[in-house]
């Protein structure tokens, strides 16, 4: 079923007790494929809320996913990635695992589609804030950058700003300075055109993270920035940003990217936060540590 679609009364059903009891079946047997494996970690954290009682299958999948890491494809290594990184569990991954997992990447570069990579980038840098080894992948991710800048212009504008905050991530916290140096400009000129046609809902979703991005990256790609300014001004939009997101394009617009160009966005940012009233500057500035971290 579509998320979405799925109603209380759904999770009560026989088919859920079922499912979770011939997929624990299959688990201590060990007879999931790899792919099979990944798509199963990949639905248990998606519908978490909806459906709680697939979490028990979590400490019998983990050591499943450990298994047949060396057999995944590109679609299940960002699978694995992406789930790894919203799992509020630990998944007691240990480096070796993510060596085995890089390896698989490398040898599957050429597989990755765009949202493939945009997980792999947003993942690697969240895991990397959480702690986990993730290092050798930091040896994996400039190869995949050259496939992000192939693979870009069918890369959804969410795929595009995760990719840009998982490099600014990444460049900040692991010293990779020069990573993604070849995608940057090709993701913000795709995002510039897909700009007109996104939903003011997507704009309110996406900018954020866009604008954060390029401020932590310390570029000023004029086109963007402008680009971003003349779509977002509207009460459509920044009614619809999470505080997190207003916070992250304010700080950008008004900490970083100061240009007096900008002053009608800037002003609209500032009348959306007094708006609210419950946004102080604390908030604005700790914005650029990311939307889990703001407020911890």
């Amino acid at each position: 079923k579509v998320k979405a679609t799925i109603e209380r009364g759904d999770t009560e059903r026989v088919a859920v007790p079922k499912l979770v009891n011939e997929l624990l079946r299959a688990l201590k047997s060990r007879s999931l494929t790899a792919q099979s494996s990944a798509n199963v970690l990949w639905a248990i954290v998606s519908m978490e809320k909806q459906m709680p009682q697939l979490k028990p299958l979590m400490p019998e999948l983990i050591p499943m996913i450990q298994l047949v890491a060396k057999d995944m494809v590109a679609q299940a290594i960002s699978n694995v990635m992406w789930a790894f990184a919203r799992c509020e569990i630990d998944s007691g991954a240990s480096e070796s695992f993510f060596e085995m997992l890089a390896e698989r990447a490398f040898m599957e570069a050429d597989s990755f589609d765009g949202q493939g990579l945009a997980n792999i980038f947003w993942a690697s840098a969240k895991l990397r804030r959480r702690g986990a080894p993730v290092s050798p992948f930091l040896d994996v991710l400039p190869i995949l950058s050259e496939m992000v800048v192939q693979r870009a212009s069918a890369m959804t504008a969410q795929a595009i700003a995760n990719t840009l905050r998982g490099i600014a991530d990444l460049r900040q916290e692991a010293s990779t300075s020069e990573l993604g140096s070849d995608a940057i400009p090709i993701l913000t000129e795709m995002f510039i055109k897909k700009a007109p046609q996104l939903t003011d809902r997507q704009l309110a979703f996406d900018v954020p993270e866009v604008a954060l991005a390029v401020a932590k990256l310390q570029i000023q790609p004029r086109a963007l920035l402008k680009t971003i300014a003349t779509r977002c001004k509207t009460q459509g939009v920044l009614r619809q940003m999470n505080d997190w997101g207003l916070c992250a394009a304010t700080w950008s617009y008004t900490d970083v990217f100061q240009d007096a160009e900008f002053s009608d966005f800037q002003n609209c940012l500032r009348a959306e936060v007094a708006r609210r009233g419950t946004i102080s500057e604390e908030m604005i500035s700790r914005s650029q540590l990311g939307p889990d971290e703001w407020q911890t």
